[in-house]
């Protein structure tokens, strides 16, 4: 019986679906070759116009000066009508995705990446989930059209909001580049994933990994594809030749970027275990750090909540490391993890992917959905974890779906692992990829349920969880919580 939640889901998807099904689908807008013959024709000028220029960057479609740290690229007016949903700001002109964008750009997103860089700003990290970061980081910049004989106009102008009425927030986009992907016929080589694989972002108007700019927010691609459109108040033209001006916000030798490291060491304690959140933070000495300059000397949590809060706003967007000490107990680890979670924010911090070797702060605050195994989508592997005398084991648990003729629903099947170390542990995650390949399933998302004691340090759990903190997997950690019972009647021999 299908839940209502994803009944919903469903019907969104089908009608997202025949919302793009029904939108006139022309990847080129009127008057596309003359534009483009248009652009050849200035690109071979300025070739010969600037010829032994070294602080000229000429390419085809684009032109770079990093005297004036300015970037022009010739763009045309898609065919986006009134109403149509924009997804993007700008696309290559190779993109199929022409029909949800505003502009197309003549130049290809590499060699704009290239440009931004000769003016004298290097890319910053882009939008990626899989390994944990959540929040583009980069250097911001200002984006605007011109047309012939007209004044600039910002980008954020020519679009709105529906929810709003208005235009867009003039915030500028973030110089983060596409990310490079294995290239498909040769894996041993990478490709710009812009220039290569659709939708072939210049510009995004939600997060992605694929863009070269991107927006200053974390935006989903559904939220912009409901509420973006088409600014009537500033019609452009279809097939309008126009120039789309990239210049940083800030002067020379500015950043918008603060980057912070929070070391979160274990203050001496008792022995005994804390009773309660209070207590777990308490066995907690804590140091916010701005490069080599500690901005909380006493090493309190008040402190360091007190010196983010002072900082410049205007100025400053501030990213938080974290460097946990393998000392720390993991009720306390958790205590933290949920003051951080409220202020990791647009208007807060915003927490950068977790060293290698450690987990996601996150994975201290899980989702429960997962544990209901009869209703997740998926199955994560499952790990529980046992402290005795010292030394760390636990049991490793496969679940699989497996539909049986005539069954309305499928049977779960579990495969029960012991796992003595991290050895364990690395062969058991093997010999399950291998099965899962031989039985021509999909890969397993790389996802764990952890059960654990709260009064396990961060040191034993990293150490046993090795294997699995070295790939981007998901962790969820349970403390003090018992696995889920499984049925006998499912167990697999």
């Amino acid at each position: 019986m299908l839940r209502l939640d994803r009944v919903v889901l469903l019907l969104l998807a089908m009608g997202t679906l025949r919302g793009q099904i029904d939108v006139p689908y022309r990847s080129q807008p009127r008057g596309h070759e003359e534009n483009r013959s248009s652009v050849d024709r200035i690109h071979q000028d300025e070739l010969r116009k600037f010829s032994g220029e070294t602080n000229l960057l000429v390419l085809p479609g684009l032109i770079a000066d990093r005297r004036t740290r300015r970037v022009e690229v010739r763009v045309e007016r898609s065919a986006v009508g009134p109403n149509a949903p924009c997804e993007f700001l700008v696309v290559s002109e190779s993109s199929d995705h022409g029909y949800e964008a505003l502009l197309i750009a003549f130049a290809r997103p590499s060699d704009i990446h290239e440009a931004v860089r000769f003016i004298g700003t290097e890319p910053g990290q882009s939008f990626h989930p899989p390994s944990h970061r959540y929040w583009a980081k980069g250097e911001r910049f200002v984006l605007s059209v011109i047309a012939t004989n007209t004044s600039p106009v910002r980008v954020e102008n020519l679009l709105i909001d529906r929810r709003t009425g208005g235009p867009l927030p003039e915030e500028g986009f973030l110089f983060t580049g596409s990310r490079r992907i294995p290239a498909p016929n040769d894996p041993g080589e990478v490709e710009y994933a812009a220039d290569a694989f659709q939708p072939m972002a210049i510009a995004s108007l939600f997060s992605t990994p694929y863009a070269v700019f991107e927006v200053p927010r974390s935006v989903s691609k559904e939220a912009v594809y409901r509420n973006t459109t088409l600014n009537p108040a500033i019609p452009i033209e279809e097939g309008a030749l126009l120039t789309l001006v990239i210049e940083p916000a800030l002067p020379e030798g500015s950043s918008s970027v603060k980057d912070l490291v929070l070391q979160v060491n274990a203050a001496p304690r008792t022995g005994n275990p804390p009773r309660s959140n209070v207590e777990a933070l308490a066995d907690l000495r804590v140091q916010l750090q701005d490069g080599s300059r500690v901005l909380n000397p006493d090493g309190s949590l008040v402190s360091v909540i007190g010196s983010i809060a002072a900082l410049d706003r205007e100025r400053y967007v501030p990213f938080l490391t974290l460097q946990w000490s393998p000392g720390i107990r993991l009720a306390s680890a958790q205590a933290l993890a949920e003051i951080l979670a409220s202020l990791d924010r647009e208007q807060g911090i915003r927490v950068e992917p977790p060293l290698p070797g450690e987990p996601y702060y996150r994975a201290f605050t899980p989702g429960r959905q997962l544990l209901d195994r009869a209703e997740r989508l998926f199955h994560p592997l499952e790990l529980d974890l046992l402290q005795k005398e010292g030394r760390i084991s636990g049991r490793l648990l496969l679940v699989e779906s497996v539909w049986k003729e005539g069954a309305s629903r499928p049977e779960l099947q579990f495969i029960e692992r012991p796992i003595l170390d991290p050895t364990d542990l690395r062969r058991e995650l093997a010999a399950d990829r291998e099965r899962t390949r031989s039985l021509g399933r999909p890969p397993r998302p790389a996802v764990m349920l952890a059960f654990a004691p709260s009064d396990l340090t961060m040191g034993q759990l990293t150490a046993f969880l090795e294997p699995v903190l070295t790939n981007h997997t998901a962790i969820h950690l349970l403390l003090d919580e018992p696995m889920p019972p499984t049925l006998p009647k499912d167990t697999a021999p």
